[in-house]
């Protein structure tokens, strides 16, 4: 069993064909119930609420979403939970070698507005292809240490070069974490 972290991508459509046992969803916006699916097939899931019960998944695969999670510490919790024991949670967000401590760029204040820290930085929305998602975060360092306080036993940065599967330039980044 295999979560993945999107649905209407050209990678999630490619895991579909390949992988019968896979769960996808993507984040529709906020008052939806997690697990919900609306008019288009789309299955909502707030990742700080997963809707799967416990030990459910293998596998939890997190694809440049982690950083747009004001609050992503609940967001590692919930990816501990839904997973087995020795589950593995594969992710990717912005990760800075040289930085020790993540680097908040934006929060959410106690009144529900955000508070950029930084200049506001938007990534891409494969829902929404026209707007744009607001960054709160770039990883370093500490993200290995978030990951042990949610529950895995082992947490790692792994860089990655390939030819044949066209990682070409610099190297990749993909933090793994196992349960």
């Amino acid at each position: 069993m295999i979560y993945l972290t999107e649905q209407v991508t050209p990678l999630a459509t490619c895991l579909a064909r390949r992988y019968g046992r896979l769960a996808k969803s993507e984040y529709l916006g906020d008052g939806l119930a997690s697990g919900s699916v609306n008019a288009s097939g789309i299955r909502h899931e707030d990742v700080t609420a997963l809707s799967y019960t416990d030990h459910t998944f293998d596998y939890v695969l997190s694809f440049d979403v982690l950083e747009h999670v004001p609050d992503y510490r609940a967001a590692l919790a919930e990816f501990a939970r839904v997973l087995k024991d020795g589950g593995t949670l594969i992710l990717s967000a912005p990760f800075g070698l040289l930085l020790e401590k993540n680097l908040m760029r934006a929060r959410i204040a106690p009144d529900g507005s955000v508070q950029h820290l930084l200049p506001p930085e938007y990534h891409g929305d494969p829902v929404d292809p026209g707007g744009g998602i607001l960054c709160y975060y770039h990883f370093g360092w500490e993200l290995l240490g978030d990951l042990r306080a949610a529950g895995f036993s082992e947490a790692r940065v792994e860089a990655y070069w390939s030819r044949e599967y066209a990682h070409v330039g610099s190297e990749q980044l993909v933090v793994v974490a196992t349960k």
